[in-house]
């Protein structure tokens, strides 16, 4: 495929699959400077398909860590412009569509910053988007977090590369489908797997989940209300849309005051800007008390502190090692890419729509069914060949669900 054949196509995935794109709706796209050429592509099939209005929010890397180095005093991180929180909650009044187009200038931007500045501004930035996520997460809007290859971000996962464009989309175009003669429709035949692996665990009902592999034995409580999800989601108003693409999972909300054991994280992921590699967590009634890291264990302990909702569990998640982004055999360095590569947890806010009525549930409501609340929501990979889940019914009995990281249901 061409460079400009493969602009399209992808975009295309992006709008008439992924947001769903409705006749008269305005699409938000937010992203870094460096994807301005995505963006123009994504907003001309948005124009394409009705759109009346693309608006794109820029944001630039090295500002951001300006802003953590040179700022005069802490207390200036505490700044968020007043008109923010009041602009994004219009974006969800007024119908909007959201794309969150991910693809670093630079990966490594943040690496060295003060962690204790990185987490004091990103709690800033949380609060005030509290309200927009929160709706986002009860799919009161259609949305979408994708990604597009930069050079510095494609270096730093290919190694040493002569043709770095090249060389990522062939290994880009396959896990998005791209190679499909519709691909569009390639991920409606992929959500309908997705559906039935979700309706098993549905049907199951498990009183918990069990990962055993090297290094982790841990339990996670479920609710009888808990739904697994994956694949499309369906908006308040009833717009069927992809939430991420590419997506390899199934998904639910756990009750957050049962997770006990010791986990062990398999990859990689991003913690406030950085990464933190070898971590690991051992959980007591549903919260964190022990953990570590081989690097970056500090942004670890700043994230923790956000809350206390950030020390437990809002999602447990279900990958198969078929994933091409698994069978790939590489770290993306993209949360987007890398949990949709293994089983996963995610400390942080829990998800009202895997949970029966969440959706209209009030915040009360969902505290009441033990729905974790948090600023953040961070996934952590734990799966990999060596791992395996059982569903653990009530009284104990253990079911088989993967088994070196393959689903047997």
């Amino acid at each position: 495929m061409s460079r400009g054949e493969i602009l399209a196509a992808y975009a295309e995935v992006i709008i008439r699959t992924g947001v769903n794109l409705q006749k008269g709706q305005p699409l938000l796209i937010r992203t870094e400077v460096v994807q301005r050429e995505f963006a123009q592509a994504l907003a001309r099939e948005a124009y394409r398909r009705g759109a009346p209005l693309v608006s794109v929010l820029y944001s630039d890397g090295v500002l951001g860590r300006m802003r953590m180095d040179e700022t005069l005093e802490d207390g200036y991180l505490d700044y968020v412009p007043s008109f923010t929180e009041f602009q994004y909650s219009k974006y969800v009044e007024d119908g909007w569509t959201s794309v969150s187009l991910r693809g670093p200038e630079d990966p490594d931007v943040m690496e060295g910053a003060d962690p204790e500045r990185m987490g004091r501004a990103g709690k800033a930035a949380s609060m005030t988007m509290r309200g927009f996520l929160k709706s986002v997460s009860a799919n009161r809007i259609t949305w979408n977090v994708c990604l597009f290859p930069t050079e510095a971000w494609a270096r730093s996962i290919l190694g040493d590369t002569g043709d770095w464009e090249r060389d990522i989309w062939e290994v880009l175009i396959p896990i998005l489908r791209l190679d499909r003669k519709d691909p569009a429709a390639a991920w409606l035949e992929h959500d309908a797997e997705l559906k039935r692996r979700a309706a098993h665990m549905n049907r199951a009902r498990y009183d918990g989940i069990r990962f055993v592999g090297p290094g982790t034995d841990l339990f996670i409580g479920m609710q009888p209300n808990r739904r697994f999800e994956g694949g499309r989601a369906k908006s308040t108003a009833g717009v069927p849309f992809f939430p991420n693409i590419p997506t390899e999972e199934i998904f639910s909300t756990p009750d957050h005051a049962r997770t006990s054991g010791r986990v062990t994280c398999t990859r990689p992921v991003e913690v406030l800007g950085s990464q933190v590699e070898g971590a690991w967590f051992r959980f007591e009634n549903g919260s964190v008390v022990e953990f570590g890291a081989e690097k970056n264990a500090g942004l670890l302990e700043q994230y923790l502190d956000f809350d206390e909702g950030a020390k437990a569990l809002g999602e447990v998640a279900l990958v198969d090692i078929s994933s091409p982004i698994y069978r790939s055999g590489m770290v993306f360095r993209n949360i987007l890419f890398d949990e949709n590569a293994s089983c996963h947890i995610a400390l942080g806010n829990g998800y009202a729509d895997c949970i029966d009525g969440g959706t209209e549930m009030t915040e009360e409501e969902l505290k009441q069914t033990r729905c974790n609340s948090s600023l953040v929501h961070t996934d952590f990979m734990i799966g990999s060949d060596a791992v395996s889940v059982f569903g653990v019914r009530s009284d104990g009995r253990e079911e088989p669900v993967m088994k070196n990281g393959s689903f047997v249901i």
